[in-house]
């Protein structure tokens, strides 16, 4: 009976792990055999929990502009506070770089990011004490 109990406790505590693994997972989302860089104008900047929101308005080759979902994966502001993110660190009408990973599926405009973000000069907006 105790090693039921235990074996049950086990299981229910793997099933736990791997639906909270799932939820934050990016696996088959993004395209992370390469990495691109996006230039665009910061739209929205929101700074909160669950999770901060980045929205770039990006000009293609074609001179259509696209507003892009910059994603860090599921990070809470917690976790992006630690990277030196603060809730003025973009305003509305920056121009910006970033790169990471893009979104698989086709004309979805999504981006895993990857390093910091600069601004459109190369300079960095992060500031690390």
């Amino acid at each position: 009976m105790k090693f039921f109990k235990l074996l049950s406790a086990g299981l229910g505590l793997g099933l736990l792990i791997q639906t909270a693994f799932a939820h934050h997972s990016t696996n088959g989302i993004y395209d992370e055999t390469k990495v691109d860089e996006l230039t665009g104008v910061v739209k929205e900047w929101r700074f909160i929990n669950p999770h901060p929101s980045l929205i770039i308005t990006v000009t293609d080759a074609a001179g259509q502009a696209h507003d892009w979902d910059v994603s860090y994966g599921g990070s809470a502001v917690v976790h992006l506070s630690r990277r030196g993110f603060k809730a003025d660190s973009f305003k509305i009408g920056d121009m910006i770089k970033v790169s990471g990973n893009m979104a698989l599926v086709e004309d979805s405009y999504g981006l895993l990011a990857k390093g910091d973000p600069t601004h459109a000069d190369g300079s960095p907006i992060i500031i690390r004490p």
